[in-house]
């Protein structure tokens, strides 16, 4: 995460972006006894990741196109991978994948410290990794009780799904590529179904 801080276009806190996002999680300091922390990259991409350290990071874009709620039903996706291991498991295969690579890292009995090409490569391998349909659900309930927990919009994981599905369908500049590798996954429109009839049942509607 140091790497990819100094590498990305971070925004102040004092921007209209961090007071957005401060406004939203300045009351979140930990889950489940995790320390978080969250923070905003002034990028175009449609997109929200996490780190296996409980750091949080959201793309600008995203933000343009989903209001608070929205928004808020992603960070409760994205903690959802974290408190599942799902991206501690990505990065450790990561780093596998580049130890492999590396001759250094099977001629010492010692961690091979990654080159800057490497952790590059590592940070992108964590910006766009991709769950299985059980880790996404899985994620997708925890963003749920996240919602509840914190008095946001039931449906709003619901929401936040179909307009990652409607941007993607609709192209344009901020499709990225990391964003249709989200929203295209074919089961994304069944998942955003999935999290509205959770939010029925929650309602009584």
């Amino acid at each position: 995460m140091v790497w990819m801080d100094a590498h990305n276009p971070l925004t102040d806190e004092n921007s209209e972006y961090g007071q957005r996002l401060q406004k939203m999680v300045g009351h979140i300091t930990e889950i489940e006894g995790m320390p978080v922390n969250f923070g905003v990259y002034e990028v175009i991409d449609v997109n929200a990741f996490a780190c296996g350290d409980g750091s949080i990071r959201i793309c600008a874009g995203l933000m343009d196109v989903m209001d608070d709620d929205e928004v808020m039903a992603v960070i409760g996706h994205e903690i959802g991978h974290v408190v599942n291991t799902d991206v501690k498991d990505a990065m450790k295969n990561a780093y596998i994948r580049s130890a492999i690579t590396n001759a250094a890292g099977a001629v010492s009995n010692t961690a091979a410290k990654l080159s800057d090409s490497e952790l590059g490569a590592m940070a992108e391998a964590l910006a766009g990794a991709q769950y299985s349909q059980k880790q996404e659900n899985a994620a997708d309930d925890y963003a749920f009780k996240f919602c509840i927990q914190n008095n946001i919009d039931p449906y709003a994981m619901s929401k936040a799904l179909n307009k990652l599905v409607e941007l993607y369908e609709a192209g344009g500049e901020s499709t990225s590529r990391i964003q249709q590798m989200f929203s295209t996954h074919p089961d994304s429109a069944k998942r955003a179904q999935r999290m509205k009839e959770k939010a029925d049942k929650h309602t009584g509607n």
